[in-house]
């Protein structure tokens, strides 16, 4: 039973004045009531549809409460709405459960009790009753986390981490509660049905124990979404925006599903104080140097206030039925484009966005743009321009981006700006960073899809070939080429170890930089292939006109699978001109072997097609080769879900390699 832990943790007596706050349709309020009868305590019952959150402070020091039963949004609503020196003298003990609390709800209480006030975080549920609780006075250290631990288990009870695959999980490894009691609910009164969804094994809820051995609850398994790669509990959101001046509350949806290769958006809903400003930028920049990229929302609404459901809890449900269209206050302030390099700018930014208006110092990152929008942004901007603009993470706004492209086209048209061979797609993240070397095209093409699929810890530069500015000639040599890549590389990770990749025709150059690479003692990390031929696939591309070519580039940039201003002639010739030079390379080349590990995924077109062991004779090392579809198109398109997880498996692989290279480097250090 939970009622020894409650009553040690409360300490009710008879001259205690419990407050009802729910209606006795839930399990929750019955057990105030019983509790408090059992102690002869008075129990006093609110109607919070009725009477409302503003007037609950005065009610409670009417009626003398002393210890406040409460969801924590409900308190936290009630507390920011408080004068900053006022006191609630009654309250003896705040009882919250139900929900998250968050490190700002004990400096809440802190601030409005007195010193002997005691703070109970509970988790409890409808199969075990009480589970866990924390007890908190004035001087315990405040949780460093956003969201604080709900303790340690009751006595009677147990709880368990497990994975998925039904072991044991670690310190800080989030996994799927399990409770075990004596004292759990055998069910409903012949209700099978109530019983199959309340009681399954499988209770969906997720947590963590800390190194102190605090069970830290992380929602259901539905409040935690996948985003980019990232696993995001919404709780950590909500939490952080209710430490921002003036909101008095905030919940996070999320729309989307990246399992099935839908965008996942984040939209926050913010209640706030009469009279502050509605502005959503001023919300995302205190968000921004709080929260990492990927859990920045991509929309902020702004409510009267958040609708409650019979519990006092939010309404889930109704919140997302809100329409996420008003998700920009209309009345923000928004400074109109100054030119038309502006107004395009502006314009890309809402289609990619879906946020109308954009003002010139809106910032892409700031409204939702992400690895998989940026690499989608530098091709549209490529486009309508013509120049490559090759990093935003010195300034996203639709006003320092024009300013790029107005200085990279005065460039371009003093002849003065020659195309860099190395671009950066994404800087952001951890993960040793990935390069990619370009295919027959020479492009740097990488599409936003296989961009989503690397997340957003994932920093990956692209290779492009020398002349496709039109300025200087191509490459003549695959050894020339590997050259200035590799100078290039250098530039910007001077040591190992080394992720390579290379498109298609790519896999010539790749070869011979990581052997290089090899010979110079640096450590190169398995290399990843992504269709390559087995050998010369000469496409007659010097049997066509320069409107032949460009004819084919616009098919291919229709299907979404090359970039660049295929309407522009001279880029036309340029990239014509670079693909036959790449050919002729390849063509007089001879590889060498490389006994370095090589991942490669593969069409069957290619890994059936002439010459199928050529690649076997250049990698004679361990050569692990997946199938992952019947054509190139098909084996380079990340919505093919046999590529999509073929590729991640690889690149887990690889990661798992590089950690264990830096892992051999620390202990060698302390060999020395």
């Amino acid at each position: 039973m939970d009622d020894p832990a409650y009553m040690k943790a409360l300490r009710i007596g008879a001259a205690d004045r419990l407050s009802l706050l729910n209606t006795l349709s839930f399990a929750a309020a019955n057990l105030h009531v019983f509790r408090g009868l059992l102690q002869g305590a008075t129990l006093h019952a609110y109607d919070l549809r009725r009477e409302g959150i503003p007037q609950l402070a005065d009610w409670l020091d009417r009626e003398r409460i002393t210890v406040l039963h409460s969801v924590p949004s409900v308190f936290r609503e009630m507390a920011n709405r408080l004068a900053p020196d006022r006191l609630l003298p009654h309250l003896r003990a705040i009882h919250l459960g139900g929900e998250s609390v968050y490190a700002s709800d004990v400096e809440l209480f802190r601030r409005h009790t007195l010193k002997h006030c005691i703070l109970v975080n509970q988790l409890a549920s409808t199969e075990a009753g009480v589970i866990a609780q924390n007890i908190m006075a004035h001087n315990t250290p405040v949780a460093t986390s956003a969201v604080v631990p709900v303790g340690r288990s009751i006595e009677g009870t147990r709880v368990e981490i497990r994975r998925d695959d039904g072991s044991v999980a670690g310190t800080n490894e989030v996994g799927e509660m399990i409770v075990c009691s004596s004292h759990l609910s055998p069910g409903y009164w012949r209700r099978p049905e109530l019983d199959a969804a309340a009681f399954s094994a499988d209770s969906g809820d997720l947590g963590r124990f800390d190194e102190a051995g605090n069970l830290h609850f992380l929602g259901r398994k539905g409040s935690r979404v996948k985003i980019r790669g990232h696993s995001v509990d919404l709780s950590e959101i909500e939490a952080t925006l209710a430490t921002c001046p003036d909101v008095m509350q905030a919940a996070v949806a999320a729309t989307g599903d990246e399992s099935k290769m839908e965008r996942v958006r984040l939209i926050a809903y913010v209640a706030t104080r009469e009279g502050a400003v509605r502005d959503p930028l001023l919300l995302q920049r205190y968000l921004a140097t709080r929260l990492p990229s990927f859990m920045l929302p991509s929309g902020i609404v702004h409510l009267d206030a958040l609708p409650l459901a019979a519990s006092g809890k939010v309404d889930r449900k109704a919140l997302v039925q809100i329409d996420p269209a008003v998700a920009v206050d209309p009345k923000r302030s928004v400074e109109s484009a100054q030119d038309d390099v502006e107004r395009k700018v502006a314009g890309i930014f809402e289609q990619l966005l879906q946020l109308e208006p954009v003002g010139r110092n809106d910032d892409f990152f700031f409204f939702g743009g992400d690895s998989l929008l940026a690499v989608e942004l530098q091709m549209r901007l490529r486009e309508a321009f013509g120049v490559h603009v090759g990093s935003f993470h010195g300034g996203a706004t639709v006003a320092t981006i024009a300013a790029d492209i107005r200085r990279a086209a005065t460039e371009c048209a003093a002849g003065s700006r020659a195309i860099p061979v190395l671009i950066p797609l994404w800087r952001s993240g951890s993960e040793t960073p990935l390069f990619i070397v370009h295919g027959r095209h020479g492009q740097a093409f990488v599409g936003p899809h296989f961009m989503q699929l690397l997340g957003d810890n994932q920093p990956v530069w692209a290779f492009q070939a020398r002349g496709l500015d039109g300025l200087r000639e191509p490459h003549t040599t695959i050894e020339d080429m590997a050259a200035e890549y590799l100078a290039g590389l250098r530039t910007q990770r001077p040591h190992g170890p080394y992720f390579l990749a290379a498109l298609c025709a790519g896999v010539f150059i790749a070869t011979v930089m990581a052997r290089a690479l090899r010979e110079e003692g640096e450590t190169v990390l398995p290399l990843l292939l992504l269709d390559p031929p087995n050998g010369v696939l000469l496409q007659g591309y010097s049997r066509l006109t320069v409107e032949q070519f460009a004819s084919r580039m616009k098919a291919r940039r229709a299907r979404g699978v090359t970039a660049g201003p295929v309407d522009d002639p001279a880029y036309m010739k340029a990239l014509l001109r670079t693909a036959l030079t790449f050919e002729r390379a390849i063509a007089n080349h001879q590889a060498l072997p490389y006994d370095g590990p090589v991942y490669a995924l593969s069409s069957r077109q290619r890994r059936d097609g002439a010459d199928a062991l050529a690649l076997r004779r250049v990698f004679t090392g361990r050569f692990k080769r997946y199938e992952v579809g019947s054509t190139h198109a098909e084996a380079l398109d990340p919505r093919n879900p046999v590529f999509a997880s073929s590729l991640l498996r690889c690149v887990g692989l690889i990661r798992e390699a590089a950690r264990e290279q830096g892992t051999l480097s620390q202990a060698q250090l302390i060999v020395r």
